[in-house]
């Protein structure tokens, strides 16, 4: 019975909520409108012809849509920005490299890659040629019996380094939220698990293949019949990594695909040559006969006079009215 809880109905469910939950998180960044142009920034913009730009400058400062995307690139796969860490003291008038956490993002994600493709051997039919030299490479094959795969092994390390960071770093500890450990602490199981069922509680990867397969194929009763005859070390690892893909979209980890919709990645930092049109701007508002020229072009542009101002902010203007016009900063 335990086999057909955690080895057939929970993976479903998980991956029901995950495909929903990841594709309602899309849908709704996709819809969010950007009422502000605020890319960040580290580089000199594109301006007058004689400022010269540096190469850095158009990945920092990126002008163009093909700049853009070189900086999203670069963000996604190696982490620029963060590999620009810099901690500064204001009190102190001093800094303090910080690069460390770059170290231990790019261990903890390239680990998890190389454990992601590995783990497709279970998923493909037959193996793909290339996940096997990766494997075989990965694990010095002949050298250590059973062949340990270092990737499983860094991948522990390098989350114990973010978790720790969180723990004895006094700001970090600050800032951090339960769901921030409980992130941490849930893929540390998932990864210590795997590991012990790898080099110690051995569990039949021939029956694991087959019920993955059976379930992907939807042949629901052969993977029940599957499942009653697979060791229970298995079912940890697996009950952990369905939850883990439940609880995915609705937690940080969705930055995965956030990365792709945020506002000061995505947009060029190009101001001074196109006007950004705020999408929450009404409709019926007045337009200005001459418009406003930028760059040789020419905008239409609103203009409120005080009538149609105090229409659409009446209900605002009375309370700051009736308070006696003292406004608290927090009540704004």
């Amino acid at each position: 019975m335990i086999g057909v809880i955690f080895g057939v109905i929970v993976p479903y469910i998980a991956v029901a909520i995950f495909v929903v939950g990841v594709v309602y998180r899309i849908v709704n960044w996709a819809n969010s409108p950007v009422p502000l142009k605020i890319p960040t920034t580290g580089g000199q913009q594109k301006s007058l012809p004689f400022i010269k730009r540096t190469v850095y400058d158009h990945f920092d400062s990126p002008y163009t849509w093909w700049e853009t995307a070189g900086r999203m690139l670069l963000e996604i796969f190696l982490f620029r920005s963060l590999l620009k860490n810099t901690r500064y003291y204001l009190d102190r008038v001093s800094q303090k490299d910080a690069r460390w956490l770059w170290l231990f993002g790019i261990l903890f994600h390239y680990s998890l890659l190389l454990v992601l493709i590995r783990h497709s051997r279970f998923f493909l039919d037959p193996v793909p040629s290339f996940v096997e030299q990766l494997s075989d490479i990965e694990s010095f094959k002949g050298v250590f019996i059973p062949s340990v795969y270092i990737s499983g092994l860094a991948i522990v390390v390098a989350l114990f380094l973010l978790w720790f960071r969180r723990i004895f770093l006094s700001r970090e500890r600050t800032l951090s939220l339960p769901s921030d450990h409980f992130a941490l602490i849930l893929l540390l199981a998932i990864t210590i698990s795997g590991n012990l069922m790898r080099y110690f509680f051995k569990a039949d990867l021939f029956a694991v293949k087959e019920l993955l397969m059976s379930l992907m194929s939807f042949n629901i009763s052969h993977a029940v019949e599957v499942a009653e005859t697979i060791e229970p070390i298995f079912y940890v690892h697996f009950a952990l990594a369905s939850f883990l893909l439940a609880y995915f979209p609705f937690s940080k980890l969705m930055h995965a695909g956030g990365v792709l919709f945020s506002p000061t990645r995505n947009m060029p930092n190009d101001n001074r040559a196109r006007r950004h049109v705020n999408p929450w701007d009404p409709g019926d508002v007045p337009l200005l006969a001459k418009g406003i020229t930028v760059a040789g072009r020419t905008y239409k542009s609103k203009k409120l006079d005080w009538d149609t101002y105090y229409e659409m902010y009446k209900d605002q203007l009375q309370e700051i009215e009736e308070a006696d016009y003292k406004i608290v900063p927090e009540e704004l």
